[in-house]
């Protein structure tokens, strides 16, 4: 407060004093002493006295006023302080008080912020202790480190940032113990199975948590989770074991069952009483297996008889040729003895891992071989002059077909060489089928395709020229078909009465068919007379049928090689090597 406040202060106190002065009580001094009838001397005591002690309580009362002052002064160093340190806790700004604010204010404003920040540290210390009992819970189940500290142990309190981290990490573990509490009873219902199935009772201690199947006795921890799922791998391998086992002796059963002819019912019997693949079933089949081994050494030609024609069935479905198959000699003899029958299964044994680790190529192999033979089939078909009948649909359904084969075959081929070659790179052999390495028949079956088309196409290229020189020698074939020509219509390949045979045969000497023909020619140009052309109108009827005759006057090509064929009057046609052996020799049919 500056000077001129203070003075406006001590005015008032002052006024007040004044008005204190003139208060009833003040007068009653005087009257009790005039009725005392005090003498001046006392009365002078008197007032130094009350003045005395008037002024020692107005200096009491300063000094309590002064003693409040300091008090506030300290609250608000005080307050300042622990708002200070709070902000520092909490990580947070400290706010700022203004100086130009009374003590008072000042005292009051720091209160209030610091009963603020007080409640907001233990509404943090709240959650982070609720926090820290979840994650001590979640980390005891999952057997994991809990990274919370105690209160006690605080080098920092929390912020919300820390907070909201532990809060996440809290959810990352929640998730955690989900997956891990589902993935422990989906593999656990597994080794129950496999348990049951292999007839296994568990013994140790982990195997016997396992069973009992109570999710708070077991710790889902990482390590725990891998050893759950080792067990179940363990015996997963174990039940593969048995199984592949179960089934090569039940294979071996049922071959030497088929061999021996063993009477079906007493087959169903042992496999009704002897199904699944647990350790008592295998003993049962080794001892079923070995009784069938000696029925077997007493049926020996009968055994090599019956594993030789199942090779056969399997040899077949590896496609093998003569060659192959004669490659394996004891086959083809008469020798039924011990190591026959070892040979032939031995041989069994490895034509059948040959076919089951290449099946889905010789399956491919067959599907192209199909398609093949419908490629050709319908290639074949194209060339029928029958195709074209309407069969009720069937060409289009054959065309359709037709494109789906021609569509598919190129694929398939392609597919199956990448296969084979891919195979071949990896077995260091050429896979051979029908004794021939396949992709090689690929190859030589186009040849062999594209060779018959060239022949095919040679043949209708001869025959066309072979049938253009008959025409040329004989005549034009009819253009009509003779089941609709009109009736009575004589073919125009038919010798005609008005015809003059020139020669002896239609093969005559050039210089008397030039001469036939132009006489004749002059003759009839001779009867119309000189420069006149008759006109439509005045042509005779029949006269446009002589014109076309005339007009038609083909030449008959005789074929005669560079020395003359002819002899005696008769022409015959010699066969050479080639056409240009041959002449042609101009004749004309004439009409009379």
């Amino acid at each position: 407060m500056d000077s001129s406040g203070a003075n406006i202060e001590t005015r008032t106190i002052q006024n007040c004093i004044r008005e204190l002065m003139e208060l009833p009580v003040i007068k009653q001094f005087a009257v009790v002493w005039d009725d005392m009838g005090l003498e001046e001397k006392h009365r002078a005591a008197r007032r130094a006295t009350m003045k005395e002690h008037l002024q020692r309580l107005l200096e009491e009362m300063v000094q309590e006023e002064q003693e409040l002052k300091r008090k506030l002064a300290e609250s608000v160093q005080s307050c300042t302080k622990e708002l200070q340190q709070l902000c520092s806790d909490l990580s947070l700004s400290c706010p700022q008080i203004s100086e130009q604010l009374t003590l008072l204010e000042r005292e009051r404003q720091l209160r209030s912020q610091v009963d603020s920040m007080t409640k907001e540290k233990h509404s943090r210390l709240k959650r982070y202790k609720r926090l820290a009992e979840m994650e001590d819970a979640i980390c005891d189940s999952l057997g994991e480190e809990t990274k919370m500290v105690p209160e006690q142990q605080f080098k920092k309190f929390p912020s919300e940032e820390d907070l909201a981290q532990f809060r996440k990490r809290i959810e990352e573990l929640e998730e955690k113990k989900e997956i891990h509490q589902a993935e422990f009873f989906s593999v656990r219902e597994k080794i129950i199975h496999v348990w049951e199935e292999l007839e296994i009772v568990p013994e140790k201690p982990f195997e016997l948590i396992v069973s009992d199947g109570d999710i708070k006795n077991f710790i889902l921890s990482d390590s725990n989770m891998k050893m759950l799922v080792g067990l179940f791998q363990e015996l997963e391998g174990k039940a593969v074991k048995f199984q592949g086992e179960s089934l090569y002796l039940r294979e071996k059963i049922a071959s030497l069952w088929n061999r021996l002819q063993i009477p079906e019912a007493a087959r169903d019997n042992f496999n009704n009483l002897y199904s699944g693949f647990t350790s008592k079933i295998i003993k049962a089949l080794k001892n079923e297996l070995e009784r069938l081994d000696q029925l077997k050494k007493q049926n020996l030609q009968r055994f090599v008889l019956a594993t030789r024609a199942e090779l056969h069935t399997v040899w077949d479905k590896c496609m093998f040729g003569e060659q192959q198959r004669r490659e394996f000699s004891p086959a083809y003899t008469e020798n039924f003895d011990d190591d026959s029958l070892s040979a032939h299964e031995s041989e069994l044994d490895r034509m059948k891992g040959f076919y089951s680790d290449n099946e889905e190529i010789f399956k491919l192999i067959e599907k192209r071989e199909k398609l093949w033979i419908k490629y050709l089939e319908f290639e074949k078909s194209d060339n029928n002059p029958d195709k074209y009948h309407n069969r009720g649909g069937q060409l289009l359904k054959e065309q359709k077909l037709k494109k789906q084969v021609q569509k598919d075959l190129p694929k398939v081929e392609n597919e199956l060489k990448t296969v084979l070659t891919q195979w071949e790179q990896d077995h260091e052999r050429y896979l051979i089928v029908h004794d021939e390495r396949y992709l090689d028949t690929i190859d030589r079956q186009w040849g062999e395709k594209k060779q018959l088309e060239e022949q095919e196409k040679l043949e209708k290229q001869k025959a066309k020229v072979e049938s253009t020189m008959m025409e040329l020698v004989y005549g034009s074939k009819p253009s009509t078909p003779l089941k609709r020509r009109a009736a009575g219509t004589p073919p125009s390949s038919a010798p005609s009465s008005k015809v003059r045979k020139v020669g002896p045969s239609p093969l005559v000497n050039s210089t008397a068919s030039s001469t036939t023909s132009h006489g004749s020619v002059a003759s009839r140009r001779a009867a119309q007379g000189p420069g006149k052309t008759p006109s439509r109108q005045q042509r005779p009827v029949g006269a446009g049928r002589n014109i076309l005759k005339e007009k038609n006057v083909m030449p008959t090509f005789a074929l005669v090689p560079n020395e003359s064929i002819i002899s005696h009057g008769n022409t015959s046609l010699a066969s050479t090597v080639s056409y240009t052996d041959f002449q042609v020799l101009p004749t004309l049919h004439t009409t009379e």
